[in-house]
């Protein structure tokens, strides 16, 4: 199931202006596209302070480290694990916007991993460039150092920076870089490079590992129409290049560099701070603000949101992809951000965050999908064929509603909702299909508890029972309806999309057993055990208090409690799986203990009785089978014997 994780700290970033300020810092960060999803390492270079290689399991921590001036901004980093343990690793840094360079270290084999290493003993190489790095690039195959340059030069060195091959591309101006393998294990590269009047040049090129031939080839080139590259944000994986332009996805497919769709994305506004990374096949993940999304591009649907309130910001930096067209089981990995907080003291931190990313198949996302606001109309099934008994309502739901929000009092919206829509009951039968337009019920559900504050319509009742209720509409509904007692169990046992959090807190909280029960049944219906047990952990706090005095009391005059008691214990199991026994106070693991101690006893005795009925059920038969009926004949004289007679021919 798709999951995306509460992102842990991995280290503060330096108290510096330009890395606190969310506008420009991702260009300030640079990490070594090295992550996969079993890494244990991450390189990353922060302008102003230093190259940093952490360690992120079992706790966060820095490993090695080399030291750059505060003038410096890091423009490239690569890393290139080697053998016998010993590393090589290029950065490119800028000074001041005037002066470049590519720099080259070879970490030593025998530096311990365990604690933070100074570079100084290590060998370094140094050598100017022309212009500001693009990209940086180790190539193990042949042993080279590709730099990719700004002002239009690929740059190829060997591991002592000793200039091999230059090439002119002959456009300036290079704003993206990425490298790829084909199906055969051919090595190619292309660059996007911007050209005024909102034009791009796309380039492809094939890498040449051989000695003998030029290290690389152009293939092809293109110039792009419409295609302003300081106004997008793009990521590439597996053949696709994503680029988002304001609220729109666009999908190219290459090598050929053809648009494939586009997909509209109602979340993002104009203005918002956003940023994105592909981590496996058709799944996006893009941040807006503090908010994470995961999505599915193929099925348009958002497989998971999470949203990070005590930050302000939160922007991606690189991600380990998925290997593979489809996740299979190794369906878990990790990206790399950073946060920023902002206030009198703003900061900033490296955070990394885990992601499940499903099962690659359209069941992730069934049900969550997204339509853009000229797409969310939708209209009733009609009938394949026509008779003259067919009496299909045509409703008017904008006028509909237009008169529901104009009453301001219970009875008359209830009135005008009854005669208006004539449901069949009080709540939703599948007479009522032809309400299936998600707009109006939104619409309605936001005049009412915009308007009705002490006393709600009894429509609220049905509107809690319609499959169709708006998701948008399920977060805070329960504290919203807590105090009305008949509308809070409703919304518990049939409104559709509960928040687990919620229905959780509640669990813990609430003081009545019936609604205990409810909410216990719906949370082991609606979610998985692992589910729950995550939900558990990410509560801020859980009181364990009201949930165990209602699971350990007896209340044998409740028939639906004896009938649930399996399903009880289930969860009980589960919530202590999750908060484990050592959170747990004394006074609780004494009662808890008690209560498992009875219930075992109980087990105890009806094993017993089972096995004393079942051997007195035996010997019994056996003393049947033993006695005869003095009336009963023997079966030799009931049966009659066998005889052939032969007919005289």
């Amino acid at each position: 199931m798709a999951h995306i994780a509460q992102p842990f700290r991995l280290a503060n970033l330096p108290k510096i202006s330009s890395l606190n300020n969310y506008v420009q810092q991702t260009s300030y960060l640079q990490v070594a596209d090295v992550l996969k999803p079993t890494s244990n390492t991450v390189t990353i270079g922060v302008s102003g302070s230093s190259i940093s290689q952490y360690v992120i399991n079992p706790t966060p921590k820095l490993v090695y480290n080399i030291p750059i001036p505060s003038t410096n901004v890091v423009t490239g980093c690569d890393v290139l694990p080697m053998s016998g343990g010993a590393e090589l690793w290029a950065y490119a840094l800028t000074a001041n916007g005037k002066v470049h360079t590519l720099h080259a270290v070879l970490r030593r084999a025998e530096a311990p991993q365990e604690a933070a290493v100074d570079a100084s003993e290590d060998e370094h190489f140094k050598q100017t460039l022309k212009g500001r790095a693009v990209r940086v690039r180790i190539l193990s195959a042949c042993k080279r150092i590709m730099v990719v340059l700004e002002c239009g030069f690929i740059q190829t060195y060997d591991y002592q920076l000793q200039l091999l091959h230059s090439l002119d591309i002959s456009y300036t101006n290079v704003g993206l870089v990425e490298y790829f393998t084909d199906s055969v294990g051919k090595d190619y590269m292309f660059v996007l490079c911007d050209i005024q009047d909102n034009k791009t040049c796309y380039k492809l090129f094939q890498l040449n590992h051989s000695a003998e031939n030029l290290p690389i080839t152009e293939l092809n080139s293109v110039i792009l129409e419409d295609f302003a590259l300081g106004e997008s944000k793009m990521v590439y994986q597996f053949g696709k290049l994503y680029r988002l332009v304001g609220s729109k996805m666009h999908v190219y497919s290459l090598p050929h560099f053809q648009l494939s769709h586009c997909v509209p994305l109602p979340f993002v506004r104009d203005g918002d701070q956003v940023s994105l990374q592909a981590i496996s096949t058709n799944r996006l993940l893009l941040t807006c603000c503090n908010k994470i999304f995961l999505l599915d591009l193929l099925h348009n649907a958002v497989l998971y949101e999470r949203e990070l309130s005590n930050i302000k910001f939160f922007q991606l930096l690189r991600a380990a992809v998925i290997p593979g067209t489809t996740p299979g089981e190794s369906n878990r990995t990790f990206a790399i951000g950073v946060s920023t907080k902002q206030g009198s003291n703003p900061s900033s931190a490296l955070d990394v965050v885990t992601i499940a990313v499903g099962t690659g198949t359209l069941k992730d996302s069934l049900g969550k999908g997204f339509l853009s606001g000229d797409r969310r109309r939708t209209e009733a099934l009609k009938p394949l064929f026509v008779t003259e008994d067919d009496d299909s309502p045509n409703i008017d739901f904008a006028a509909i509603l237009a008169e529901l929000t104009s009453r301001t009092t219970p009875k008359a919206f209830d009135s005008i909702f009854y005669k208006r829509l004539s449901p069949k009951k009080e709540y939703y039968t599948e007479h009522d299909r032809f309400i299936n337009n998600s707009e109006f019920l939104a619409g309605i559900l936001d005049h009412i508890f915009a308007t009705f504050a002490d006393e709600f319509p009894k429509a609220l009742i049905y509107l809690l029972t319609h499959p169709l209720f708006p998701s948008s509409h399920t977060k805070g509904l329960l504290l919203k309806l807590k105090a009305h007692p008949r509308l809070f169990k409703q919304a518990v046992v049939t409104c559709p999309n509960l928040p687990l959090d919620e229905l959780l807190h509640e669990l813990f909280t609430v003081l009545n057993d019936e609604l205990s029960l409810d909410l216990s049944l719906r949370v082991l219906q609606e979610f998985t055990k692992e589910d729950i047990k995550q939900g558990i952990r990410e509560l801020s706090r859980v009181d364990l208090h009201n949930f165990l005095n209602f699971v350990i009391k007896d209340s044998p005059d409740v028939e639906e409690r004896q009938k649930a008691k399996p399903q009880l214990f289930q969860l009980l199991s589960l919530v202590i799986d999750a908060v484990g026994l050592l959170a747990l106070e004394g006074d609780v693991l004494h009662r808890l203990s008690a209560f498992i101690d009875s219930q075992v006893a109980v087990a105890d005795q009806l094993v017993e009785l089972l096995y004393l009925l079942e051997n007195s059920s035996t010997k019994k038969g056996k003393h049947l089978n033993s006695v005869t009926r003095l009336d009963e004949a023997p079966a030799a004289a009931t049966i009659p014997l066998y005889s052939v007679e032969y007919l005289d021919s």
